[in-house]
């Protein structure tokens, strides 16, 4: 085999590689020790050389061992290639004697000319499998492509949905927030609305006086204060908004030498009476105006009514900033 002249011919270079470096092919002598003297006096181990040689033998015939194996596996399956061949070219040449004894000449030209045929079409199937490979190929390809390009537009989708539940999250609080504050204030308007409508004050006055009335409601057109609802200066009468307690007020100027007596009245109902009193005296010639007040406190119901109503007497004195005057007021 190829190995067989392999260790001899190592040996050989390793002899003549030693004969040029250490001058053993020169006439060097040989040491009784075993040892060689190089050129520069040196000594060279003989048995160190000899252990590499045997360990390179031992090497070589491995690789002899193994290279011959493998030879000898390859021999066998060439063999057992030849043996197949055989036996398939011995099979065709007795289908081939076969279908000679079956058939004439012409059918066996037609069966040649079907086989003919029958192997094109095995080629252009063969060719159409290719088309159909590469296009599967393709489409493969193109399903790849789109499966990145879905998961990108997924991957962006996401990412858009999450920015939007985020700006979501900050619009919500800022909608809380917003409602808190309208909260808050349709609560201060509210209350602002509710103290508003639980505060009811007024006084009015009349501008002028009257030394002959002996009417019944007497009316105070003149609005001097106004807080809320419920004084009419039309008519005089001041109707509770609410229900609650309030306070009222009436002050009276009688006319020169006259005396007039004014109830405040609730419901039709009188409560206190201001009294403004004059004493006739025949030979008196003094100027007398006389002053009648008086305040009461009414727990009143919403829709309750109250004004002044003339009790006794006749006429009354203002002028244009008032002298008689009607009040009143909501206390809780």
């Amino acid at each position: 085999m190829r190995f067989q002249n392999i260790p001899v011919c190592v040996l050989m270079l390793f002899l003549v590689n030693i004969g040029k470096n250490e001058g053993l092919l020169h006439g060097n002598s040989i040491h009784s020790n075993n040892s060689i003297h190089d050129h520069l006096g040196e000594n060279v181990d003989m048995t160190g050389i000899m252990q590499m040689l045997s360990n390179l033998t031992a090497e070589l015939e491995n690789l002899k061992t193994v290279e011959m194996e493998h030879l000898k596996q390859q021999i066998e399956k060439d063999q057992l290639t030849i043996q197949l061949l055989q036996n398939r070219v011995f099979s065709l040449e007795t289908e081939q004697n076969n279908l000679s004894k079956l058939l004439s000449a012409q059918e066996f030209s037609t069966y040649l000319s079907g086989m003919n045929q029958l192997t094109h079409n095995l080629v252009d199937n063969e060719a159409s499998d290719r088309n159909l490979t590469q296009q599967l190929s393709k489409a493969q390809d193109d399903i790849k492509q789109n499966n990145v390009s879905t998961t990108q537009l997924l991957r962006n989708q996401s990412m858009e949905l999450e920015m939007l539940r985020r700006q979501s999250g900050k619009d919500r609080s800022t909608i809380q927030q917003l409602n808190g504050s309208l909260t808050q204030e349709i609560r201060g308007i509210k209350e602002q609305i509710a103290s508003k409508s639980n505060h009811h004050a007024f006084t009015a006055g009349i501008s002028s006086y009257n030394n002959d009335w002996t009417g019944d409601t007497l009316v105070f057109p003149v609005v001097i204060y106004s807080d809320g609802t419920g004084y009419n200066p039309s008519t005089g009468i001041f109707t509770a908004p609410t229900a609650g307690t309030y306070v009222f007020y009436v002050s009276v100027q009688s006319y020169y030498q006259k005396s007039i007596w004014l109830d405040i009245v609730l419901n039709g109902s009188s409560k206190v009476t201001a009294m403004a009193y004059y004493m006739y005296e025949s030979d008196s010639s003094i100027a007398i105006y006389q002053t009648g007040t008086n305040l009461v406190i009414l727990h009143l119901r919403t829709g309750d009514r109250v004004w002044v109503k003339r009790y006794h007497g006749s006429g009354y004195y203002s002028k244009s900033i008032p002298v008689t005057t009607f009040s009143g007021f909501k206390l809780y």
